[in-house]
């Protein structure tokens, strides 16, 4: 990914307003936005462009995008469109907010974003397009897979590997050394206690897993 090209926004929704205004105080140049269900209006002073086919205007070669589509449990919305352009060629911002703190030792793929208040320890791992959303804890040694959305407060103690395509919602607790499957939901405000399997369902203060 070459830095400082200028963006353009892919969506239109709540997380895009989010990323934009990232963008905007990260000083980048924002073309505009993109999104097949919107009409025209701005976004924090952004312009909307039309759908997705505008993208397809600019070369690769000269401008980054930034994926402004949330991450829901069980929907796969947010990895397609990101394959779909980088088989295309384009690439991805990797974005840290200026409030929050990462250790110079953490390894970040393309396309993470992590937002406002988040906390990254030393020699965590991160795959592409992951979020690590407003006041999420992720300390030392962890691994996280590709499209892994961890949710706003949620806290990953440390050594824990969580495989692709997980969850984690808002204010939930997962315990150090623990792995978490490939496809897994982890519900709001549960605790983790033990290793869960691939596509399951944990929820409760107990980590009740449901099939």
């Amino acid at each position: 990914m070459k830095p400082n090209l200028p963006v353009i926004v892919l969506g239109g929704g709540g997380h895009a307003a989010v990323v934009i205004d990232l963008l905007q105080q990260l000083d980048r140049k924002i073309i505009g936005y993109v999104d097949p269900e919107k009409k025209n209006n701005e976004i924090l002073g952004e312009k909307f462009l039309g759908d997705d086919s505008i993208v397809a205007e600019h070369n690769c070669t000269e401008i980054n995008l930034a994926l402004g589509l949330g991450s829901l449990p069980g929907s796969t919305t947010r990895e397609s469109v990101y394959e779909k352009h980088r088989n295309l060629g384009y690439h991805f911002e990797t974005m840290i907010h200026p409030s929050a703190t990462v250790s110079p030792s953490v390894q970040l793929s393309e396309g993470v974003q992590i937002m406002a208040g988040s906390i990254v320890q030393a020699n965590v791992l991160i795959g592409e397009n992951c979020i690590l959303n407003t006041g999420s804890r992720i300390d030392h040694d962890c691994r996280l897979g590709n499209n892994v959305h961890i949710a706003p407060g949620a806290i990953l103690c440390g050594g824990i590997t969580v495989a692709d395509e997980v969850h984690v919602g808002a204010a939930a607790c997962i315990l150090e050394n623990l792995t978490i499957g490939e496809g897994t939901v982890v519900g709001a405000g549960a605790l983790v206690t033990k290793n869960v399997a691939r596509n399951k369902m944990v929820y409760g203060y107990r980590g009740e897993v449901r099939e």
